[in-house]
């Protein structure tokens, strides 16, 4: 195993084949009154979409209705014709009544249930059907995945009628049915790129959509707005698309795939023209197969230069809290000291440490672990000590200023103290956090996206939220949050190792093991190598070559992906700045 450089929109390929990790479903009462499986594997064929080509979209051959089915064999076929989205579904419209046949929008969402499952279909009277499937998530008309913490049992009941002797389908419900396996076949990743308050750095949405549509429903989505977690964060310079039709795509003569957007964007002002342009070059480029992309308007290729607006990735620089306070832990060679990166703290026991990626800015927790410590790598900011009250969080550092922590015993808040003085401290609401024991909080590259791993009662539970600022970068309040899933029984770190992408240490839920994961925010998760036992904290991102780990023992410990290895010098707690 190597560590994993990071997941560059820039580079082509499929997704890694774990999107939905779930264990085997057993003692299903599958009462075999109709049951087929859904094919999921075809040849690759090219297809058409609109007035442009997608390469290498899979195909999946969806069956007509038999003469003569059961409304059983209906209902089944129905669903399995959900794999085949030619004519708008025409295949699945023919098991519908004619009533049916306009109103049914296969848009609306997906049902995944597990690959392999055998689907359940029993007739409940003499007009009407009940379908029974353990669906493992669900994704909603704007390409938006929520994952189950386990397999749920869902029941669908459809009333059908003859239609010229033939069994049909009069109340089918919204949406369609996937197996995980033609899911993944038939939908791909993407990632929609918002701005933040300050334009200065384009934040990812995560999205799930058909490839046969997924350029045109990625722009559509962009003009539509972000997620709920990140809606009152973010905003987009993409004006509202109402049609796919809007956008055209052709196969360029040097294999770059060109883009004819609508006029609408050309007509924008030139600041938010230029904003709409690197939203769109940005979210194109993570479509499996666009990773080469030309924009045009009117026939006219358009400069896609995202001018201010970067793509912020994690950290690659290690440090740890060493015997002269914050030290380096970047070309580290035998008998060679660490380099001391914080002036102010040179002389200070400290644990935690915390360096801005741009700007000077450092904190870190003193001895008693109740006061934060703030101060920089140059001396243009004043120490400060700020003694909060209790053992504090581990803290982290955003570009805009901030320090971030809070009482491990949360109060239904979390801190960001201002490195411009305590003057322009905020205290951010989290209500939902009240009562929790809180073990461990992180910033993404791009100052928005907050992860919070707390428990209750000793169970864990992984947050995901944004920060909702001002204009100047100030925080005023959080999104409500969203739970992440692991495999994990119990998760005591959390930080974040790419993009989408979070480093998680945790312990198995069978063996008590403890185990390092990369949860891929799209894609489900990676095994990383087994850590020491008494394991207490791990640092890695994808940009570094080294994840490294500190145990209750006091040992200082590095992998490169093929095993740990301990490092001799007096240094814990590493982080990556």
């Amino acid at each position: 195993m190597t560590i994993r450089r990071p997941d560059r929109p820039d580079r082509p390929g499929h997704p890694r084949r774990s999107v939905l990790r779930a264990g085997a479903v057993t003692g299903l009462g599958l009462l075999a009154a109709a049951c087929a499986r859904i094919p999921t594997s075809s040849p690759v064929q090219q297809q058409q979409v609109g007035s442009g080509v997608v390469q290498d979209a899979p195909y999946v051959q969806p069956r007509l209705p038999v003469q003569g089915a059961a409304p059983e064999e209906i209902v089944l076929g129905f669903v399995q014709a959900g794999v085949g989205p030619e004519d708008d579904y025409g295949v699945a419209r023919q098991y519908l009544a004619p009533s049916a046949r306009s109103s049914w929008d296969p848009t609306a969402g997906v049902t995944i249930y597990p690959a392999g499952m055998e689907l359940e279909v029993v007739r409940t009277s003499d007009v009407s059907a009940r379908l029974t499937v353990q669906a493992l998530a669900q994704v909603d008309a704007r390409g938006i995945r929520t994952v189950l913490g386990a397999p749920s049992s869902r029941e669908i009941d459809m009333r059908l009628e003859k239609v010229d002797g033939q069994w049909r389908i009069s109340s089918p419900p919204d949406g369609i049915f996937l197996s995980q396996a033609a899911f993944e076949n038939l939908f791909t990743t993407a990632r929609l790129y918002f701005l933040d308050p300050r334009a200065a750095h384009l934040v990812p949405d995560h999205r799930w959509f058909p490839v046969q549509q997924s350029a045109q429903k990625l722009l559509v989505q962009l003009g539509a707005g972000p997620s709920e977690v990140l809606a009152p964060a973010v905003r987009s310079a993409v004006p509202q698309l109402t049609e796919l039709a809007e956008v055209t795509l052709a196969p360029g003569d040097d294999n770059t795939t060109q883009v004819e957007l609508p006029r609408a964007i050309d007509d924008l002002p030139q600041s938010q023209r230029d904003r709409a342009l690197a939203q769109i070059q940005t979210s194109l480029r993570t479509l499996r197969g666009l990773s080469s992309v030309r924009v045009s308007i009117g026939g006219v290729v358009v400069d896609l230069s995202a001018g201010d607006l970067s793509r912020p990735l994690p950290g690659h620089r290690p440090i740890g809290a060493g015997t002269t306070g914050i030290i380096s832990l970047a070309d580290i060679t035998a008998g060679a000291g660490a380099a001391q990166l914080v002036p102010a703290l040179a002389d200070d026991v400290v644990s935690s440490p915390a360096i801005a990626q741009s700007g000077p800015l450092a904190a870190a927790l003193a001895a008693d672990g109740g006061t934060l410590v703030l101060a920089s790598t140059n001396g243009s900011i004043p120490r400060r000590d700020a003694a909060l009250g209790g053992a504090l969080v581990a803290p982290r550092v955003d570009d805009a200023g901030y320090v971030w922590t809070s009482p491990v015993t949360s109060a239904g808040a979390l801190l960001a103290l201002s490195g411009s003085g305590s003057a322009a401290d905020a205290r951010v609401d989290a209500p939902w956090l009240a009562g929790r024991e809180l073990r461990a909080l992180d910033l993404s590259a791009d100052a928005t996206r907050l992860i919070v791993l707390s428990a209750d009662e000793s169970i864990s539970r992984i947050d995901l939220c944004a920060v909702i600022r001002d204009a100047a970068g100030v925080p005023t309040e959080l999104t409500s949050p969203i739970t992440l899933h692991t495999e994990l029984g119990d998760v005591t770190q959390v930080s974040w190792y790419d993009e989408i992408e979070v480093l998680v240490l945790g312990t198995a839920a069978q063996s008590g093991e403890q185990q390092v994961l990369v949860l891929n925010l799209l894609e489900g998760s990676e095994m990383m190598p087994a850590p020491r036992p008494g394991t207490l904290r791990v640092a890695g991102t994808a940009v570094s070559e080294v994840i490294w780990a500190t145990t209750e023992g006091g040992a200082l410990l590095r992998t490169n992906g093929t095993g740990w290895s301990s490092v001799d010098l007096p240094a814990r707690d590493p982080s990556y700045y």
